[in-house]
């Protein structure tokens, strides 16, 4: 179950916080989530944290012809287990613009104000480039895309 805070869509969202109740099939057999179950929750954070700012990917494609946020690196320290029944918080946000690439940072926490876990996203934009044969290039941040988390 996810429960989303945040009811913005207009701009200006810092951080994206939802709430998730751990169920089974979330848990290995230990009962214990089973970590790639974090990674899809971090992507769903980030997508819903640029969608609350008026950047969904349809507008992202729309607005400023970005073809994708695809993923560079990710990682994650573990801090405490999050197991079966457990109410967990997870807040999103941009932590960094780097040149072509920006990190998000997501926090897991328990009910109890224990930290689960700390991870991160390195993202960039790509824009379709039919002169590669990838078919895509990395792009800076647009500066009106940096302008609706900035404070």
């Amino acid at each position: 179950m996810v429960r989303q805070e945040i009811e913005n869509h207009g701009g200006d969202v810092k951080e994206f916080v939802s709430e998730i109740k751990v169920e089974w099939a979330h848990c290995d057999y230990a009962g214990i989530v089973f970590y790639p179950n974090f990674y899809i929750w971090f992507d769903q954070g980030t997508e819903r944290l640029f969608r609350e700012n008026g950047l969904s990917y349809a507008q992202l494609a729309d607005e400023f012809g970005i073809d994708g946020m695809p993923l560079l690196e990710t990682g994650t320290t573990y801090k405490n287990a999050s197991k079966l029944g457990a109410d967990l918080t997870i807040t999103s946000w941009i932590d960094a613009w780097e040149g072509k690439t920006f990190l998000i940072k997501h926090r897991v926490m328990h009910a109890d104000g224990r930290e689960a876990l700390e991870g991160f996203e390195r993202r960039i934009f790509v824009i379709k480039d039919t002169e590669l044969e990838r078919g895509i290039r990395a792009i800076p941040a647009p500066d009106e895309i940096r302008a609706r988390f900035a404070d």
